[in-house]
């Protein structure tokens, strides 16, 4: 790794030098001093030159990287770091209750934390559409549209070496809104623990970032999911990171700001479950998962919707009137429906991915059986399959904390000029949701997508995505029509 040169390391030298050095020029002063008649009186104007010099030394180690503090009793010690106590060495800390690795519980207050890293990202997007005239007069005159579909920008850090937090929020519709907003402590003695609005630990699809996803939006199945809630996760991995576990409880529906506003009912349950059975890392593994949800709503209603997989700069989650700043208006629903007033509904999901290098197959099947007041019982499923290949030879990564896969990153960055073009990604993708039912206030509707997309990734922080989506549309009255959407995307996150 290419060191960094700085001009303040050509005056700096060890420690031991630099009192040698100091030594030297005070041995050498103070005969001079003498001379003229100024001496040290007293061991007091002795030590007040000692302690300058130590002034000057911790300032001079400040400079190179602030890795000495003072030390009861005068002088300095070094702060322990990573290569110290040896990367996943274990080291004992008095007070504590267990060995932690890489770490000294001795470290005071004022050690670096709290820390803060802004990060932050945007989706530039434009969708053109074409219709027949059957879809035409189901959903009426999809208008084009370009637009931000996200706009991003987060503060996120330590305030101690175990408690971490996040404060995400989103400023492209209208009024900024919440999206991750947490607390969360690390290695407790029931895992790792989040208090706050976070995406809940249901499907695979919802636990891939948005700057990450390998098409312009998650499947349809997304419709029938708890995602951001309110509340208080417990989650951790186990078997050297060939699975991982996770348990939330959380207040049920909350708006985009993560408040619930409820009295009767509001609250819900989700957890999940992944393993990696075949596991040889980034060449090749095998993802299974299983998740459930158990849900109480708020006022007793709730609201299943989507489109057909591009969402310009619009909000997907539909929600309820006065839950959601800004409803889907200029890109309708294709399938939705209606406000359901239900007493609970209970989701089920299963997933299953397989990944060779450059070759991943992913695919989740989901249930949502959802008991209306009435009496009623609907049932509605969706699923998905895609397959992503990395044209460059590139691999697709995988993340062990979330159990899901990630973005792929070029080898070489995009340099035109020098012949280099990053790396380039094929995706193709059958998306299926079936809202019809007994009972409902809205339309309900069946639909099934096929996607296909390429994906330009210039570099680590740069991507750009291109999607055809055909859309089937099946409308209890008025019978089948089809869609079809031409859309883009820019993404640049840091």
């Amino acid at each position: 790794m290419t060191q960094k040169f700085c001009p303040l390391d050509v005056f700096m030298v060890n420690r031991f030098q630099i009192w040698m050095i100091a030594w030297a020029v005070l041995l050498a002063v103070v005969p001079l001093r003498a001379q003229d008649g100024v001496v040290f009186e007293s061991a007091q104007d002795l030590e007040a030159v000692t302690q300058r010099l130590q002034s000057l030394e911790f300032q001079m180690q400040q400079l190179r990287g602030g890795e000495f503090v003072f030390a009861q009793g005068g002088g300095f010690e070094r702060t322990p770091t990573v290569q110290d106590v040896g990367f996943g060495g274990e080291q004992h800390c008095a007070g504590c209750a267990k060995s932690y690795g890489a770490c000294d519980c001795t470290t005071k207050a004022g050690s670096g934390f709290p820390t803060v890293k802004v990060t932050g990202f945007f989706h530039l997007d434009a969708g053109f559409y074409g219709q027949d005239a059957v879809n035409r007069a189901t959903l009426t005159d999809i208008e084009d549209v370009v637009g931000f579909r996200r706009a991003r920008l987060a503060a996120t850090g330590n305030v101690t070496e175990r408690t971490s937090y996040m404060m995400e929020f989103d400023f492209a519709q209208a009024q900024a809104r919440f999206v991750d907003v947490w607390m969360q402590f690390k290695e407790t003695p029931v895992g790792n623990i989040r208090i706050g609005r976070y995406r809940q630990p249901f499907g695979m699809a919802e636990l891939t970032s948005v700057r990450e996803l390998p098409f312009l939006e998650r499947p349809t199945i997304f419709a029938l999911s708890p995602f951001r809630q309110t509340g208080i996760m417990f989650f951790d991995t186990a078997l050297n990171e060939r699975a991982t576990w996770a348990i939330s409880g959380y207040r049920y529906l909350s708006d985009n700001f993560g408040n619930v506003y409820a009295d009767t009912g509001g609250y819900g349950l989700s957890t999940r479950i992944t393993a990696l059975p075949v596991d040889y890392g980034d060449t090749g593994l095998l993802h299974i998962g299983f998740d459930y949800s158990y849900n109480d709503p708020g006022r007793d209603l709730v609201q299943f919707a989507s489109t057909d997989g591009f969402a310009g700069n619009q909000n997907p989650n539909l929600g309820l009137a006065g839950l959601s700043v800004l409803p889907i208006t200029a890109i309708p629903a294709f399938v939705n429906t209606g406000a359901m007033p239900t007493s609970r509904t209970n989701l089920v999901n299963i997933e299953g991915a397989a990944s060779w290098g450059r070759l991943l197959l992913q695919s989740e099947a989901r249930w949502a059986r959802v008991e209306l007041t009435n009496g009623t019982t609907n049932i509605f499923p969706a699923a998905y399959a895609h397959m992503r290949y990395v044209l460059t030879g590139e691999t697709i990564p995988y993340n062990r904390q979330a159990g899901a896969f990630g973005r792929v990153k070029p080898l070489q960055p995009a340099d035109l000029w020098c012949g280099y073009w990053g790396a380039w990604e094929a995706a193709a993708r059958v998306s299926y949701i079936d809202l019809n039912g007994t009972g409902l206030p809205g339309p309900g509707r069946r639909l099934t997508d096929v996607t296909l997309g390429l994906n330009w990734y210039l570099s680590d922080h740069v991507k750009f995505q291109f999607n055809w989506i055909h859309a089937d549309l099946n409308d209890p009255t008025s019978g089948g029509s089809q869609a079809q959407t031409y859309a883009i995307r820019g993404q640049i996150d840091y």
